[in-house]
């Protein structure tokens, strides 16, 4: 498991059960953004567009990914709208060219 540093330790590494705890976790995401903390890398959808008006997901399955700007640990966010999510710390930067595609039949 990476090791933490002093800026990026308190961010909780938790499950998220609805719309409302996924919008206060990007909230403390984009604060730190914000004041140089963190920095995203990866992502599904722009943050500002994750949860619409209407307090819905842009999308159903959401992924992002925040690197702690001290000690570089990558935080993972993910959500899926009718089951939930977590935060985590993933081991690298997601890299959708890592995959291969599939043929078109």
């Amino acid at each position: 498991m990476a090791v933490r540093c002093e800026q990026c330790d308190m961010i909780p590494l938790v499950m998220i059960h609805n719309p409302a705890e996924y919008a206060m976790c990007i909230d403390s995401f984009q604060r730190m953004i914000d004041k140089g903390e963190m920095e995203l890398v990866y992502a599904t959808c722009p943050l500002d567009m994750i949860i619409d008006d209407d307090g819905k997901f842009y999308t159903r399955k959401l992924f992002h990914q925040f690197r702690c700007t001290s000690c570089s640990t990558v935080y993972g966010m993910y959500v899926d709208a009718t089951q939930g999510g977590e935060i985590k710390i993933n081991d690298k930067i997601f890299d959708p060219d890592e995959y291969e595609e599939k043929a078109e039949d």
